[in-house]
């Protein structure tokens, strides 16, 4: 973890990429029919699930909610799917039917989800945004701050809550009363312990007493430009941040709550990338999420060492629209690039990024990608079990071992769509996602 004992201080550095970029395997991924790309992922460390929300296929509709367990199995009923335009009433019911839905914000801590979302009737165009707690084991909910005035964040402790728009701020005791409000620099994220809640973007980070919603001396941090997107997140006393800058450069690093920089590092970024996430690993590595948003969409991931090293640079052929981390496993979401009707949650071993086994001893892969009615296999005849699965995890596809040997497998008999090829040994299992196309 990262630690005040981190006295060592690393100056601004920016290049294009300061590591070698390097293609991501997940080791599971599923995918799910969305009608809308636009998704949001939570992590309840207590029930180990992991909660995708997301817009179902085939139409525009309320945002649902899909629980999965960590492996990338489904969870079954009554936790498997929630149904927000059922559970949540709408604010204003102006009779048309029509809504377009779209995910904000989504939190998850024992078995209870706090969800921001923005909606818009069609045919009168009404926007809104709520907040809204929703209870699992009793499917109860309740709504809050629901209007016109943009929600970016939420935050929820035993203390209570924080709802954030970008320059308002209001804090909630734990019974939902409201505590106070105060007006903030712009903000995207926020982080919060029990005494002050951190906001704005670089290079000032904004300090808010908690309990009395006044401000306190900001914490300054070095900018490489002009921020136009700022995540936080608070870790023992050290905040670790990221921020996007408008000359299309990316500011990372890691300032103590007394305003001690312990690193910073920046680097130049593709110009149409968004910044979408930043989460802690097992081992105090700081990762950051982001998408190039170009013709065929391609995500990032950059890794920190805990005193500021960059150790990695990879990249995601899909757009990363959220990220969570549990131990040493890092769980993405997104729009699915070469399946435009489907969004996927995917698994990622934050010490295998490649499509090299668990045991490290091997490596393999497919294509092309995408396939018509031939794969090819490169790498595979030290693997002893093979078999293909669709979306859902069932098995479509047994593959013999004289198929393996001869690096070729015969896709005829599947029919289009996204599948997983995985394979298994005695220390080792592995998969690779791949897309049929006729």
């Amino acid at each position: 973890m990262m630690t005040r004992s981190l006295s060592c201080l690393f100056a601004a550095l920016t290049s294009s990429w300061s590591y070698a970029q390097v293609p991501i395997a997940p080791t599971w991924m599923r995918l799910v029919p969305s009608s809308f790309h636009v998704t949001r992922l939570a992590l309840d460390q207590g029930t180990d699930r992991l909660h995708l929300a997301f817009q179902p296929a085939p139409t525009n509709a309320h945002t649902h909610i899909r629980a999965f367990h960590t492996d990338g199995s489904d969870v079954l009923p009554p936790y498997s799917e929630l149904a927000l335009g059922t559970l949540l009433p709408a604010t204003v019911v102006t009779g048309y039917p029509y809504v377009i839905d779209e995910p904000l914000r989504l939190l998850a801590q024992d078995d209870t989800l706090f969800f921001v979302d923005h909606f818009e009737q069609q045919l009168d165009y009404l926007s809104w945004y709520r907040s809204s707690r929703i209870t699992l084991d009793s499917v109860t909910t309740f709504s809050m701050h629901t209007g016109w005035t943009q929600q970016v964040d939420y935050h929820h402790d035993h203390l209570g809550d924080i709802s954030v728009s970008p320059t308002v701020i209001r804090s909630f005791s734990k019974h939902h009363w409201p505590l106070g409000r105060v007006a903030v620099p712009t903000t995207d994220r926020i982080a919060a312990d029990e005494h002050r809640v951190y906001c704005g973007r670089l290079p000032s980070i904004a300090v808010l007493d908690r309990g009395s919603m006044t401000p306190l001396a900001p914490l300054v941090v070095p900018s490489s430009g002009t921020s136009t997107r700022t995540l936080l997140m608070l870790t023992d006393d050290v905040i670790g941040y990221a921020s996007l800058n408008s000359n299309s450069t990316l500011d990372v690093g890691a300032v103590d709550t007394t305003g001690s920089l312990i690193w910073s590092s920046a680097l130049n970024v593709p110009q149409y990338t968004t910044l979408s996430g930043i989460i802690l690993d097992a081992s105090g590595n700081l990762w950051v999420a982001a998408t190039e948003n170009a013709l065929t969409p391609n995500g990032f991931l950059f890794r920190y060492s805990p005193v500021g090293t960059q150790t990695g640079n990879y990249t995601f052929g899909r757009t990363i629209d959220d990220i969570v981390c549990s131990g040493d496993t890092i769980f993405l979401s997104g729009w699915d690039a070469v399946d435009p009707g489907q969004v996927y949650l995917a698994a990622v071993a934050t010490n295998i990024t490649t499509s090299t086994p668990f045991d490290g001893s091997h490596v393999f892969s497919i294509g092309p990608n995408p396939a018509n009615e031939v794969l090819f296999l490169q790498g595979t005849t030290q693997w002893t079990e093979a078999w293909v699965v669709d979306p859902t995890g069932k098995t479509v596809q047994r593959i013999s071992a004289s198929d393996l040997s001869s690096g070729s497998i015969s896709i005829s008999g599947l029919a289009a769509g996204s599948y997983r090829l995985c394979l298994r040994k005695a220390k080792g299992a592995e998969q690779l996602p791949f897309v049929i196309v006729r």
